[in-house]
């Protein structure tokens, strides 16, 4: 099954949609909508193409209903995805859908490529989990997943990076099974690490942040990643008090510019 989705957002107007395939959209708010399941996929073979284009000063957060889930089929096992997302000037864009899992036996390949004006505003997360089960059964085991996310800010590259999950992976030879990581821009906080899990936040040129957690389980993951957040908030306020001029009334509590 080949699925397409276009959602088209401009300032002060409803999100246009198109859909075509496995997936529908309903607007759930003058600025946001949900991505709907109206067939089981991506199964093996499947594709799953998704355009997210905001104007100057939109603004959309973009979600799903439920989890999506990719299944091998009785012929083939590899199946991808491919979001393009374009941000103009003065937009925000939150993208924050429910979990991808990857049934064992299924092998799914997912880009995501941002395209974004100087001015935008991003707040993206992506969560990934091998098997369907927290038991682990073993079937759950055999199933891959293998994730890019490529952002471009005006015409400089952002970020590059690409991480694998699940059989022949080096995170599955460590028993990890699951990813949780936000892509925020712009973010000009600094960098920390988790000193005893796999989890770390970069800050990235450009003024942008990546914060990934690889875990045993989505619910550790994000509780991570949260951590995570609250430290380096704790730590750029308190730098943002200590520089500032005693006379100042400027707002520290934010993290964005």
């Amino acid at each position: 099954m080949h699925t397409e989705v276009e959602i088209v957002a401009e300032a002060r107007r409803s999100p246009r949609i198109r859909c075509t395939g496995g997936l529908a959209v309903r607007q759930t708010g003058a600025a946001s909508a949900h991505l709907v399941g109206t067939a089981a996929t991506p199964l093996g073979g499947d594709h799953i193409e998704v355009l997210v284009r905001l104007g100057p000063g939109a603004a959309l957060d973009l979600g799903s209903v439920a989890a999506t889930i990719a299944l091998p089929a009785a012929d083939r096992v590899d199946s991808t995805s491919h979001w393009r997302i374009e941000v103009g000037a003065g937009a925000r864009l939150r993208l924050d859908p429910q979990p991808t899992v990857i049934a064992g036996g299924a092998d799914h390949q997912s880009v995501i490529e941002v395209y974004a004006d100087a001015d935008a505003m991003i707040d993206l997360h992506e969560h990934i989990q091998i098997g369907r089960s927290a038991s682990h059964h073993p079937d759950d085991a055999t199933g891959r997943w293998h994730g890019r996310l490529h952002v471009d800010v005006g015409d400089r590259p952002i970020l590059r990076h690409g991480l694998a999950l699940g059989s022949g992976s080096a995170s599955a030879a460590v028993g990890l099974t699951t990813i949780t990581s936000v892509f925020r821009y712009p973010d000009t906080r600094p960098a920390v690490v988790d000193a005893t899990h796999f989890a770390a936040r970069l800050a990235l040129a450009g003024d942008a942040t990546l914060t990934t957690s690889l875990s045993e389980g989505l619910a550790q993951g994000r509780a991570r990643c949260d951590a995570l957040e609250v430290a380096t908030l704790i730590d750029h306020q308190r730098s943002r008090q200590t520089t500032a001029p005693a006379d100042s009334r400027s707002d520290t509590g934010g993290c964005w510019r």
